[in-house]
């Protein structure tokens, strides 16, 4: 009972000849690619004086696993508040993102600056967050309560945070990046990670028309004794209206010598203002395992700032099956 009422939160130029020739706005990253752009100029947020605004979230995810062979399948409450501080002072500006989770976690996820030498082109530095992956860090970034693959020994990298530099260009319709970073967190194995190498990762999407977009990037890490360990990523999204479709890919080199291949695919329709659906399939391989889930979410937007969303997901894996329930509430500001 207490949990519950707990609960009651070269290719830059390609992309720059595209955009001219199909008159897109550079202007505008509304209906554009996001990945390069400055997006703290712009940010909605609560203005805190003329150059800092605060934007966040208090998320809290009621759930409960049931694993086959499991008698004790508790059930789980965990709160967590997102606050983000944007500093504009251009061509300067900067952003400093806090998390406090019940479940633990770094209090600092980010901390990074931007230098604009013109509209369409940065510098970046700082803790960052990566950029391949199809769904992004924050919880007001997804389709479901949950993202789409699981942690585990082994297991797909996603969105993480990294110290480093990084390039980028934006024009609306072609984005690119390349950084260069202490890590990036490639695991695999006894779930090791390559801490005190170096990684780079490059990255570039386009927007082909407003509503259908790609992306694809590519890291190599680099640790201890030369050990690399290699992570191709794409992902394409079509979002005609109401409906968005989504397909992603990876794989990974890991240097122990395992590989990894996973896929992703989603499917969201929102049906009116109030309610929209989500079903996704998710498929991992680790060489030593295979692992297929599949998602139903429904998500409730009951108003401008507070959502309710549900999910049910089934993960059937070579040892075991798992039923995942989630109940999910999200205050955003």
């Amino acid at each position: 009972m207490k949990k519950i009422v707990s609960f009651v939160l070269s290719l830059a130029f390609a992309g720059s000849t595209f955009a001219q020739m199909s008159g897109y706005s550079s202007s505008s990253y509304s209906d554009g690619t996001a990945l390069g752009a400055n997006e703290t100029s712009n940010a909605d947020g609560i203005a805190l004086g003329n150059a800092v605004k605060l934007r966040g979230y208090i998320d809290t995810v009621l759930s409960h696993v049931d694993t086959d062979g499991t008698a004790n399948n508790p059930t789980n409450t965990d709160v967590s508040a997102d606050m983000d501080f944007l500093i504009d002072l251009s061509p300067v500006t900067a952003e400093v993102h806090l998390n406090v989770s019940q479940s633990g976690g770094d209090l600092l996820e980010q901390a990074f600056g931007r230098y604009s030498f013109y509209q369409d082109f940065h510098l970046t530095f700082g803790r960052q967050e990566t950029v391949l992956g199809y769904e992004g860090d924050e919880a007001t970034d997804l389709y479901a309560v949950t993202r789409a693959f699981s942690n585990g020994a082994f297991d797909h990298p996603g969105r993480s945070y990294v110290d480093g530099v990084r390039i980028n260009y934006n024009n609306g319709m072609f984005g690119l990046v390349f950084g260069v970073h202490d890590h990036y967190g490639i695991k695999g194995g006894a779930g090791d990670q390559l801490d005190d190498g170096m990684a780079i990762d490059l990255a570039a999407s386009i927007m082909f028309f407003p509503g259908l977009e790609a992306q694809i990037g590519f890291v190599n890490e680099n640790g201890d004794n030369d050990d690399d360990s290699q992570l191709v990523n794409a992902w394409i999204e079509w979002n005609p209206g109401d409906l968005t479709l989504a397909a992603e890919f990876d794989s990974i080199s890991h240097h122990s010598g395992a590989d990894l291949f996973d896929l992703m695919l989603l499917a969201n329709y929102r049906f009116s203002d109030f309610f929209s659906a989500t079903i996704r399939y998710a498929f991992m391989d680790d060489d030593s395992d295979e692992s297929n889930r599949i998602t139903l979410a429904a998500l409730l937007t009951i108003t401008d700032n507070f959502g309710v969303n549900f999910e049910y997901s089934h993960k059937a894996e070579d040892n075991d099956d798992e039923n995942e329930f989630y109940v999910q509430g999200l205050i955003t500001y």
